[in-house]
């Protein structure tokens, strides 16, 4: 039986412990697994706007070129 950690404080979830989905939008790298408690939800989410919002203003997207919207 394999064990599943939590994506950010990486302590193992027993089995029927709440996990907790991460909501990701846009993410070019989303976390891949599910978080142990709302405050590490909530980091993994924070990291992963972040992570959206420098891919979405690089000069390197394809899709904006850095360019103000």
């Amino acid at each position: 039986m394999s064990t599943v950690r939590c994506v950010e404080c990486k302590r193992e979830i027993l089995p029927g412990e709440a996990t907790f989905e991460i909501r990701t939008f846009l993410d070019p790298f989303p976390p891949d697994g599910v978080a142990c408690s709302p405050k590490c939800q909530s980091e993994k989410e924070n990291e992963s706007r972040m992570r959206t919002l420098l891919l979405y203003n690089s000069p390197l997207n394809p899709y904006t070129g850095g360019k103000d919207d």
